[in-house]
């Protein structure tokens, strides 16, 4: 399921997506989720920690698990 920017949820990428996204910004067309969260991106997340610059979206569940 897809949310905001028409994203699935970070967790719902897999790793190889997430690298890709990392590193190209942006991912095939017609590209199916491969990750473990199936809900739709609704909040979006950026730290001055992260390897690469951007938010990451994440949905609510999610987004309160990584900050917590």
């Amino acid at each position: 399921m897809r949310g905001w920017f028409d994203l699935p949820c970070w967790n719902g990428l897999s790793r190889e997506q997430q690298r890709r996204l990392l590193e190209w910004g942006n991912l095939p067309f017609g590209y199916a989720e491969q990750g473990e969260c199936a809900r739709p991106a609704e909040v979006a997340i950026e730290t001055p920690d992260d390897v690469a610059p951007g938010p990451r979206f994440y949905c609510r569940e999610c987004a309160i698990e990584y900050l917590t």
